[in-house]
């Protein structure tokens, strides 16, 4: 399992990357898919884009280090944002806000009530991050990958 989690966001040409690992987000992933299904929202998993562990993977399979080749001007990455899986923002909130507001309601079996501060913690900061995006016709995913 990837052990990175990370909001992406685009507006226009306007790429940015939340350098914030989403370690809660991603370890409920599963448990966070089921809710939205059960609340009729897309599943988080959804948005996620696994381009970044797909490059790690490849170069590790061609014995290449990714650091070899040329970073892209607009991502400071190896991959264009041509290259990677982009979502409306509204989309996103969608299901971020249903997950977060059945989580305060303190009634989800799904996950731990230990973990549930963390997570609605790093649920809200997508929220915040989306939120002027979802106005605009922005767009995100959620990069994932290994450290």
């Amino acid at each position: 399992m990837p052990d990175r989690l990370q909001l992406t966001t685009l507006l226009g040409r306007e790429f940015a990357q939340d350098s914030r690992n989403l370690v809660h987000v991603l370890k409920h992933l599963p448990a966070l898919d089921e809710l939205c299904r059960s609340l009729g929202v897309g599943r988080l998993s959804d948005f996620v884009d696994i381009s970044l562990l797909e490059l790690d993977d490849a170069a590790r399979l061609l014995e290449q280090a990714p650091a070899d080749t040329e970073v892209d001007p607009e991502t400071g990455m190896m991959l264009a944002i041509e290259d990677l899986a982009w979502h409306p923002a509204a989309l996103g909130m969608a299901s971020i806000e249903a997950s977060a507001q059945h989580l305060e309601r303190g009634i989800s079996t799904l996950v731990d009530k230990a973990d549930v501060p963390a997570l609605l913690e790093e649920l809200r900061r997508c929220q915040h991050c989306l939120q002027p995006l979802e106005a605009q016709g922005g767009q995100f995913h959620l990069s994932v990958r290994n450290l």
